[in-house]
């Protein structure tokens, strides 16, 4: 009889150990709307501004395995030891300096490139605003997955695009330049 009561106290134990980790292992997503300018494209592509030390902890718990910074090396927004800090948290990280001014087809079919080879896993693809970031994965959409998608929507952290792009026709340019050569 006692060890009847020692295995049950034990499996007890168990159980609400069990159920005590499983609460403290879900993530709460409400913590990821902090990320600066995120945008949750689907359940495997998060658009986002620069993510700080602690928001790359929470989307590497979120499951995210990959991210791809389009920050150059040399822009002051940069953070400092990202490829350190993403690799070390066990997540894959990919930079394309994809310079601000000039945006160029190259960066775009890196880009692609990456986002084919990381299909099937939860990616980050990131700048410091969300500008790049966003056209990029709209461009991929649109040229690569054959989506008709609402450019509104996926570039929504631009803001109002006729302004935006009055503001920057190097994207409108390269937006426009990418989709004629891919359709």
């Amino acid at each position: 009889m006692k060890l009847l009561n020692i295995i049950n106290l034990v499996a007890s134990l168990l159980l609400i150990s069990t159920h005590t980790m499983a609460n403290n292992d879900k993530i709460d997503t409400d913590k990821l709307q902090q990320i600066k300018a995120v945008k949750f494209n689907n359940n495997q592509v998060i658009t986002a501004g620069l993510p700080t030390i602690e928001e790359f902890s929470l989307l590497q718990q979120a499951g995210v395995k990959t991210v791809i910074n389009l920050i150059p090396h040399n822009n002051p927004n940069a953070l400092k030891n990202e490829q350190q800090i993403v690799t070390d948290l066990g997540m894959q990280y990919h930079n394309i300096s994809v310079d601000w001014q000039q945006p160029t087809l190259e960066n775009v079919d890196q880009f692609f490139a990456l986002m084919q080879a990381n299909n099937n896993q939860a990616v980050v693809v990131h700048c410091a605003a969300n500008y790049r970031a966003s056209a990029f994965y709209y461009l991929y959409l649109v040229t690569q997955q054959h989506q008709a998608v609402d450019i509104n929507n996926v570039l929504s952290p631009w803001g109002d695009l006729p302004t935006s792009f009055k503001a920057y026709p190097q994207w409108q340019a390269l937006i426009e330049t990418v989709k004629q050569k891919y359709q």
